[in-house]
């Protein structure tokens, strides 16, 4: 790799700039943290409407009305896991000085209780509406993965039976019996990537105990993908859109638990085929796969976890990653964090955001920096159809 250790180097500022934060840092979809007057939040749409103007504005906002930030559990799993990866590849202490902060917080924070994590803004989605600090499984999901890499890496037991005391939770109360975990306790929609992150991460902390379960999550989601390689984003009328970062998720997950049902593999394959056409002659993350615009961070971080994970598999060339994570370094950071979006004309994003851009950014140039020094098997024969 010509660049030598920059996204190493990259990756760890990163984890050092949200280690300075706290762990706390603005995020798109936390336009709900504060009691906004009952007028403006009476309805979903006036909700959405909150949510999208922060998310969706290129200068932050927030920095009219607010002086702090929340804490981001899904953002600590995430520097976590960039940190424990790092120390592994390099042997140096800092990055796991870091990580290991990172998960004492995520250990003691019980916010959404003892067994869970959430998120500390109410949320508005299009198929439905949590308030803050409901156990949800995303940041659920990073969090068990976090915990039990923290314990392999560092020996620390107590982490992993927090890890695993979550995950029996996610199977006792996110199970739906319905072939899917769901995204949280007040909803029964069947989002995929959520699912088979809930489902990669029980399989990681309790193995066979929940065997019956995640293989049944993963027949659910064989089944949804498309003709082109493509899942759209859950099951339902509004759900059928497919995006990058959300496609890398499954492709990530599928790849984990590929040893659990013979025709995985085949669905890794076409998924691989589908998943470049998120990413541009010159490396570009493009939010989607027929649109040159935006160019979005949250895709490039995991683009470059779940393309580093392709290339172990030889589904993706050394070159193509190599290109995706030069443009990251090149493009992709900016005034020392990871640019959320580059629009038509050169127009990005001031914004940073700890959870959706930095943490994602961080373990994806650590992952690639990793799988860009390690042999792989030559690129597979795919069929585009």
């Amino acid at each position: 790799m010509g660049r030598g250790r920059e996204p190493i180097e990259t990756a760890v500022a990163l984890i050092e700039g949200a280690a300075a934060a706290g762990w706390r840092g603005a995020d798109p979809y936390d336009g709900l943290w504060v009691r906004w007057p009952r007028i403006m939040t009476g309805g979903a749409l006036r909700r959405m409407v909150i949510l999208q103007l922060h998310a969706r504005s290129p200068v932050d906002i927030r920095r009219i009305y607010r002086r702090r930030h929340p804490l981001l559990a899904k953002g600590a799993a995430l520097f976590a896991l960039a940190g424990l990866r790092v120390h592994r590849h390099t042997g140096r202490p800092r990055p796991l000085e870091l990580a290991l902060d990172a998960l004492q917080t995520l250990a003691a924070d019980t916010s959404a209780g003892p067994a869970a994590w959430g998120y500390p803004f109410e949320t508005q989605l299009r198929w439905g509406r949590y308030p803050a600090f409901e156990p949800s499984i995303v940041p659920t999901a990073f969090a068990i993965e976090a915990l039990l890499e923290g314990e392999r890496v560092a020996g620390r037991a107590d982490l992993g039976e927090r890890a695993r005391a979550a995950a029996r939770r996610l199977v006792g109360e996110h199970w739906t019996g319905d072939g899917h975990f769901a995204y949280h306790g007040r909803s029964r929609a069947n989002i995929h990537n959520a699912s088979l992150l809930g489902a990669r991460a029980v399989w990681h902390a309790l193995g066979e105990e929940a065997a019956a379960e995640v293989r049944a999550a993963v027949r659910r989601a064989l089944g949804a993908q498309r003709e082109d390689g493509s899942w759209p984003y859950g099951e339902g009328a509004s759900l059928g859109w497919s995006d990058s970062f959300h496609t890398g998720y499954v492709l990530l997950c599928l790849d984990a638990l590929r040893g659990l049902d013979p025709e995985v593999d085949e669905a890794v394959v076409r998924g691989a085929v589908f998943y470049r056409r998120f990413f541009g002659q010159r490396g570009e993350s493009r939010l989607w796969a027929d649109r040159a615009h935006p160019e979005d961070g949250h895709s490039a971080g995991t683009g470059l976890s779940a393309l580093a994970a392709l290339h172990r598999r030889g589904l993706v060339e050394r070159e193509f990653l190599d290109l995706v994570c030069g443009r990251v370094l090149t493009h992709g950071i900016r005034g020392g964090h990871a640019v959320h979006r580059r629009y038509r004309g050169g127009v990005r994003s001031s914004v940073r955001y700890l959870r959706w851009c930095d943490g994602h950014v961080a373990l994806g140039l650590a992952d690639a920096a990793i799988a860009l020094e390690r042999r792989t098997e030559p690129v597979a024969e795919t069929n585009p159809a």
